[in-house]
């Protein structure tokens, strides 16, 4: 640093003013002086820098007066004593006066060839001591003259003309001399300036020829042979001029020298015997430039190309049914030499097993003969062989190559599922089980393979039945129940369900299974007594032992949780017991001690309105209260109030001409109106013959409680009769037994009564038609052999006993059934199979009228003996379609119908309901309504007494 003080200077005078930079934002710069070699003539200001002069002395002329300072940044500490400081640096301060000074001794700049013309280069700076405008000039020593100039005020040295590095004429480094002087005669200094000018890598290489040719070059030459050289030059200099190459084609390789070498096996059937790509030579300049040519190598062809095939692994599908001459598939192989190419198994034989491959095609057939295609697949290894026909001597060095043919055997869907175990499933289930409870696990099996024997489940809905009782899980065929079930309701003890499985095959393919699910009981129903309330008279004489009265209980449920036990318990009275005890399981009261005419159980109704006691008639009442317990492991009671009137000793009760009477057998079809029994009673009363019967209305329906039947009193030679009759139709199927209690009664002053117990039991008739359970369709393959299964029908007879609930199966014998002749059915099972071998082309649908008949004569009226029936049309080898009908029977439209009957007609005769159960026409009475439908065309009448019909429907059997 140098600076200039006036030899007159006054104290406090500035000279310098130091100053230093701190990267850091926070710093606190002072200034210090370190040594003084002026004797104190100045002073450092340590906040600004500032050098000023001290003393009055005067300086001396050209006396150089030195000082050392230094920079501290006080936040910038490094231990206690220390703060971050540059180093110190030398002040020269001259008295008088003294040249420009430069700021630099000297000046160097290094620039690109291609800096732009007129741009800034360097600039090149001097202070004057003497605060005088100071001006530059620029002088070349030796070459470079007027390449640069410079600003004179500003000192800027700039580019005057554009530089070329590959110039010859030009030089790399310019020697100037920059000069700077003070105006009006002042000093002036001169300062040594160069510029260094560096080479741009704006040269790419360049190829001597744009293309270069190979010719005749042996396809089979070893690799590495060198094939040609190629030659690139780079005007740069430097790594810039540095070159290397590279090829496109990687057949192909270039060293540094340009020489091109195969990398790979060459091949003139490629490319058309020629190879064609591009050289390119790079140099190593930033950014890096590059050349190219083209390169084409002429080959010759030889028989070196064994053929190849168009894919290594064939995988062709054959169905496992599939016929001789079927077609397998193709291989393909070509030759690239351009041979003609043979096919053939491995060995060169024509025939693999059951395959034969075509010599010049490549097709790949099933022979001739019988077909047994029983594996899942079939792998043959094919050949394909050359002729060498490409080239001269090329017959002498054949080639051959293989390919696999893997033939995979494709299932064809010809197995329906089947439940194997079918037979032995005996589910049950619990009444009052939760909606969803598990019943069974069902599994049907297919043979087939793949989707084709995958199955799923469904439930087939059963006839006439409202809803799914169950549902079942499409995939593991668990079944469960879809309602809660009630053993002592519609439910019943057993419910049929039929589970379908059908495969994923198309078409699919299904089976089904049918079973009965068993109801067990749960005590549910508490027993109940065939009454409200008993009210008997009992003879004061009665005596001890005398059964008095029987109370009757019954319970719905069945085993313990139906059996019923009695026992009594006072109802106001407990010396009331004293006096009677009941049979546990008869339910008989006893007289356990004479009776007493003068008791009286407090506040008892003896008559109505009145209270005991009238000694004329009545002497006293005794009540007690029976109770009737199930054996249910949670018993379940009922109770029961029982008054017992005590009348005088002359009166006397009806007797019943029997003790007791036997069971009643009735067939369920008996007529209503019919008698099922007559039973009578004397009135005990001489002289007065006069009863009165009735039959006591229970608490359930086996005790009468829907009057199923009703009592019809009957004289007969001075007799009254009470004949039982039949008030409503009777089911075997829903109750098989009844329990009717018919009380008697005289006529005397103080009227007696006695009770008999009459059981009817009811027989099974066959009155219930077999029902197909409902199918959707089957499908039986052409060419299938004679006997294959084609499906299995399956209808179910309601009725009770057998043989009314035994189904036979058989095909109607009719001219109408086109399908008679085509199939046969197992008479026992329902299944049915093919009695001839089907060709699609020739008729791709049959349809099949299948009979369902029961084992027993029919109990339905106009049946003529025979069993009861249904028919079904199946349709085969497209959908097989089932028509319900409801019995086959004629009937003629001529007669009266009776009111309320509905009667359903279709076209073509196909089926008539009448009333279901009778199938019978009455006489007519009132209003009635006929809704019909002939051809098609429905028709509502309303008359009094008959209607006419449309002409085409008059008069005729309409067969179902």
């Amino acid at each position: 640093m140098q600076a200039v003080v006036k030899l007159n200077a006054a104290p406090n005078t500035p000279v310098f003013t130091l100053q230093a930079r701190d990267p850091d934002k926070d710093h606190d710069i002072h200034y210090f002086l370190v040594r003084d070699r002026t004797g104190g003539r100045f002073e450092v200001d340590e906040k600004s820098g500032v050098v000023r002069t001290r003393g009055s002395e005067m300086f001396q002329l050209d006396m150089e007066y030195v000082l050392y300072v230094k920079a501290e940044d006080q936040n910038g500490r490094i231990d206690d004593k220390h703060f971050q400081a540059t180093p110190e640096e030398r002040l020269s301060i001259v008295g008088g006066k003294r040249p420009p000074q430069f700021y630099l001794p000297k000046y160097e700049k290094t620039i690109p060839e291609n800096a732009a013309k007129d741009s800034d280069i360097i600039s090149v700076k001097a202070k004057s001591f003497a605060d005088r405008e100071i001006r530059y000039t620029l002088k070349a020593k030796g070459q470079g003259a007027g390449t640069f100039n410079i600003g004179p005020t500003s000192g800027i040295v700039k580019l005057a003309k554009e530089l070329d590095f590959e110039d010859v004429r030009q030089p790399h480094i310019y020697q100037l001399v920059v000069t700077a002087t003070e105006d009006s005669g002042g000093f002036s200094t001169s300062v040594d300036l160069t510029i260094k000018v560096t080479d741009v890598n704006d040269n790419p290489p360049k190829f001597d020829l744009p293309d270069y040719q190979a010719h005749n070059i042996d396809e089979d030459i070893p690799i590495g042979s060198s094939i040609l050289r190629v030659k690139a030059r780079d005007d740069d200099s430097g790594t810039n001029a540095e070159i290397t190459y590279s090829v496109s084609d990687d057949h192909f390789r270039v060293d540094n020298k340009g020489i091109i070498y195969n990398r790979k096996t060459l091949d003139a059937d490629d490319n058309s015997a020629y190879y064609e790509f591009t050289v390119t030579s790079t140099d190593r300049g930033e950014p890096v430039k590059e050349g190219t040519a083209t390169i084409r190598i002429y080959t010759k062809n030889k028989n070196d190309e064994e053929p190849n095939f168009s894919q290594q692994v064939y995988t062709p599908n054959v169905d496992e049914n599939a016929g001789p001459n079927t077609l397998v598939t193709t291989v393909v192989a070509s030759d690239k030499d351009g041979d003609n190419v043979e096919f053939g198994f491995v060995g060169g034989a024509r025939e693999s097993g059951q395959f034969v491959i075509e010599k010049m095609t490549g097709v790949i057939r099933l022979h001739n003969g019988a077909i047994s295609l029983d594996r899942d697949k079939y792998e043959l290894n094919v050949t394909a062989v050359d002729d060498g026909n490409c080239c001269p001597g090329g017959q002498h060095s054949l080639h051959t190559s293989t390919a696999v043919v893997v033939v995979f055997i494709t299932d064809v869907n010809d197995n329906k599922p089947v439940f194997k175990d079918c037979a032995s499933y005996h589910a049950k289930v619990e009444e009052s089980a939760p909606n969803g409870s598990p019943v069974i696990t069902v599994r049907a099996t297919d043979e087939d393979k793949g989707v084709n024997g995958q199955v799923r489940y469904s439930i087939v809905q059963q006839p006439n039945q409202k809803g799914t009782k169950f549902t079942v899980d499409p995939e593991t065929g668990d079944v469960t129940t879809n309602k809660v079930f009630d053993r002592e309701g519609e439910d019943g003890k057993f419910v049929s369900v039929t589970v379908k499985a059908t495969d994923n095959g198309d078409p699919s393919l299904e089976g089904v299974c049918s079973f009965t699910v068993e109801i067990t009981d749960i005590n549910d129903n508490p027993p109940l007594f065939d009454r409200q309330k008993y009210i008997e008279n009992v003879k004061q004489d009665t005596n001890v032992g005398t059964n008095i009265l029987r109370v009757s209980a019954s319970d719905e449920d069945a085993d313990n949780n139906g059996a019923i036990v009695y026992n009594l318990t006072s109802a106001a009275n407990a010396g009331d017991l004293d006096y009677f005890e009941v049979q546990p399981e008869s339910g008989w009261i006893i007289l356990k001690k004479p009776l007493d005419v003068t008791h009286v159980t407090p506040g008892l109704p003896v008559d109505n309105n009145k209270f005991c006691c009238d000694t004329q008639t009545q002497r006293g009442a005794y009540e007690v209260v029976v109770t009737a317990t199930d054996q249910g492991q949670t018993p379940l009671t009922s109770e029961v109030l029982v008054r017992l009137s005590i009348v005088d000793r002359a009166n006397r009760p009806p007797v019943w001409d029997e003790e007791v009477y036997k069971r009643k057998m009735i067939p369920e079809n008996i007529s209503v109106g019919q008698t099922v029994y007559s039973i009578k009673a004397s009135s005990g009363i001489k002289d007065n013959p006069v009863v009165f019967y009735r039959i006591i209305r229970g608490s359930t329906a086996q005790t009468n409680k829907h009057d199923t039947f009703y009592l019809q009193q009957r004289p007969d030679n001075g007799d009254t009769w009470a004949d039982i009759k039949v008030n409503h139709p009777l089911d075997y199927e829903s109750i098989k037994e009844y329990n009717l209690t018919v009380r008697v009664e005289n006529n005397g002053p103080q009227q007696l009564a006695s009770e008999a117990t009459i059981y009817v039991v009811l027989e099974d008739v066959n009155d219930e038609i077999p029902l197909f359970t409902e199918r959707e369709q089957e499908t039986v393959l052409e060419g299938e052999p004679i006997g294959t299964k084609v499906t299995q029908v399956n209808a179910i007879d309601k009725d009770g006993t057998y043989p009314n609930n035994e189904v036979l199966y058989r095909i109607v014998d009719s001219p109408r059934n086109e399908g008679r002749d085509f199939y046969e059915i197992r008479e026992r099972t329902g299944e049915i199979f093919t009695r001839v071998e089907f060709d699609r082309e020739e008729k791709q649908a049959y349809a099949l009228e299948v009979e369902a008949r029961d084992g027993a004569a029919s109990a339905r009226p106009n049946a003529n003996g025979r069993p009861n029936t249904e028919f079904e049309n199946v349709e085969n080898s497209g959908k097989i379609e089932r028509d319900k009908m409801m019995g086959c029977i004629t009937l003629v439209l001529d007669g009266i119908i009776q009111p309320g009957l509905r009667v359903y007609f279709s076209s073509g005769g196909m089926a008539l309901v009448a009333d279901r159960r009778t199938r019978e026409f009455g006489k007519a009475c009132g209003n009635f309504v006929i809704e019909f439908t002939c051809f098609y065309r429905r028709l509502k009448l309303n008359s009094g007494g008959g209607s006419s019909l449309p002409e085409d429907c008059k008069k005729r059997d309409l067969l179902c």
